[in-house]
């Protein structure tokens, strides 16, 4: 994972999810936030998903809705 930004299939990994439906439902729910690059839907700067990673008290993986 080089570069400054996650793509879907990272966030997948790093939180543990099989699917990207998953990560939409995430991204509805607030816990994600939307992508940074407008016209790139699978774009987030890794500051912002490292902070979330990072959070204390933080239950993130697998844990499906």
């Amino acid at each position: 994972m080089t570069g400054k930004y996650y793509t879907t299939a990272d966030i997948k990994n790093l939180f543990g999810w099989a699917s990207t439906t998953t990560v939409q439902t995430k991204r509805d729910s607030g816990f994600l936030p939307a992508p940074d690059l407008k016209g790139r839907p699978n774009k987030w700067l890794k500051p912002k998903i490292d902070a979330i990673l990072n959070a204390p008290n933080t239950t993130h993986t697998n844990d499906a809705i």
